[in-house]
């Protein structure tokens, strides 16, 4: 498979470049894009293969579930009956941004959800028009591409197009914070600290170290 670098900085191209790569997701294919934090590949959620796949090229075993991407927040409503309080607080303060907030969908299975802030990757989510799940770019227990290059050195061949949005800004990847009813916990401590986290909920939390 050749890979395709579509670099989104090119405004005269940047719809079109958009198109194809929403076009690729509706196909099955993998695709590349770059978030506020470090670059991410994603899929399209409904399509078992595709799934299949992106497991396949990260080398990450099944029982670690993907995000799923949102390019607003109204889209929240379809993934939650009801969401917890605490996880619309944090939404409010922190999306769009670097924040997964993982909580109980309507299966009652976790799910991690969220809205970055990076043009290309909502405007990516908004075209493809699919549910999009999605992964940090880069092979299980390397370090995470912060630019396109890396992604081409990691996945060149295996995925059909990666967007490049030039440097990641962040550098670092998205906080996880896992949500109930009664309680909080911070899974995975990256772009939002620990202590912005308490402040904005106003309690103390839990930190999976």
């Amino acid at each position: 498979m050749h890979t395709r670098i579509l670099d989104t900085r090119d405004t005269s191209h940047y719809r079109d470049y958009l198109t194809a790569a929403a076009e690729a997701l509706n196909r099955g294919d993998l695709v590349a894009f770059p978030t506020e934090t470090v670059y991410g590949i994603g899929a399209d959620a409904q399509n078992e293969e595709a799934v299949a796949r992106l497991y396949a090229v990260k080398n990450r075993p099944r029982e670690k579930e993907f995000a799923r991407l949102i390019s607003s927040r109204e889209e929240i409503s379809e993934l939650a009956d009801d969401m917890p309080p605490y996880a619309a607080v944090l939404a409010e303060e922190f999306w769009p941004g670097p924040l997964t907030i993982v909580f109980a969908g309507p299966d009652k299975k976790d799910i991690g959800v969220r809205l970055p802030r990076h043009r290309v990757a909502q405007d990516l989510i908004r075209l493809a028009g699919v549910p999009v799940v999605a992964t940090s770019a880069n092979l299980s227990g390397r370090p995470p591409a912060t630019g396109a290059s890396r992604v081409l050195e990691y996945f060149g061949g295996k995925i059909r197009i990666v967007l490049d949005g030039g440097t990641s800004e962040l550098e670092r990847p998205s906080t996880v914070v896992k949500v109930t009813r009664e309680s909080c916990e911070i899974l995975r401590e990256g772009a939002i600290s620990e202590e912005r986290i308490m402040d904005c909920l106003g309690i103390k939390v839990e930190v999976n170290r």
